[in-house]
């Protein structure tokens, strides 16, 4: 019996996966996972998941920083920087390459992400993984997912995909991969199903970041489990602003709620699960 799992994306919100990670594994079902892909955040973690131990990936997230990820005096700055720029250019017109300009700069510096991923050896360790583990990123000239076994690069370049992975559009600047730009996966697939079904595999175990289901249809003769998070996960914050919605929350103490409610949830989830297969 295996499985493949699957990490959605969702930035700040992605803490919760490792709550479903270490259910998992009190389950018995992490020994199972034969691969594993993720979105975004998502792709983080399935590195994260490859690499590390569930009690060192909690961790990290705990102890992440909200300045050092997503600053938003930083961001505020940058901002003002660029309003003071236009106002001093005689140039005074708006146009849609300078409106393509300012998104493709990103509020957010990708230091912080890119600090996090070496300083843990994250980007190292995944070469060596014995299963594999596949990063969702979204091709600008395409305009399409690609899927990337990060397995398969060096440490530099697997930097690179994790930290286009989770270039959230408007928020971080997109990555240049061999001279294409690659942005947040999310973007084109927010649930990276289809590489760990092009492998052959047929059981999946989907760690939502929302309410967001899959179009099952398209993998015939599937099976999922599927953990969807409640509305808890926002943390009282839900609304349609991506500020305010938990995505760029990188706050260490509201990290350690979201895996706690992680686990919780996803724990009771897998208890009716398996007590309706029994039924």
């Amino acid at each position: 019996m295996e499985y493949g799992l699957v990490f959605c994306g969702g930035g700040g919100r992605g803490a919760y996966h490792i709550g479903v990670w270490k259910t998992l594994e009190k389950f018995g079902l992490a020994r199972f996972v034969a691969a594993v892909s993720g979105t975004s955040v998502g792709a983080l973690n399935a590195a994260l998941f490859c690499t590390v131990s569930s009690v060192k990936a909690e961790r990290i997230w705990s102890e992440i920083s909200q300045g050092k990820i997503a600053d938003p005096l930083s961001a505020a700055g940058r901002v003002i920087g660029s309003i003071v720029n236009f106002a001093r250019s005689e140039d005074k017109t708006i146009n849609r390459e300078k409106i393509g300009n300012v998104i493709n700069s990103g509020l957010f510096s990708r230091e912080g992400m890119i600090s996090l991923i070496e300083e843990n050896g994250i980007n190292t360790a995944v070469t060596r993984s014995p299963i594999p583990c596949f990063a969702c990123l979204h091709n600008t000239s395409r305009d399409a997912a690609e899927y990337f076994d990060i397995r398969a690069y060096p440490p530099a370049t697997v930097t690179r995909l994790l930290a286009a992975s989770t270039a959230i559009p408007g928020a971080f600047a997109p990555v240049d991969i061999g001279g294409t730009l690659y942005r947040d996966g999310g973007i084109s697939d927010n649930t990276p199903v289809k590489p760990l079904y092009d492998i052959g595999l047929r059981r999946f175990i989907i760690a939502y970041l929302s309410n967001d289901a899959i179009d099952k249809s398209q993998f015939p003769d599937a099976e999922f489990i599927e953990l969807v998070p409640s509305e808890d996960i926002y943390l009282g914050e839900r609304n349609t602003n991506i500020l305010n919605s938990g995505t760029l929350d990188f706050n260490g103490e509201n990290a350690a709620r979201r895996i706690a409610l992680g686990e919780s949830e996803s724990a009771a989830a897998l208890t009716l699960i398996a007590s309706a297969r029994k039924n």
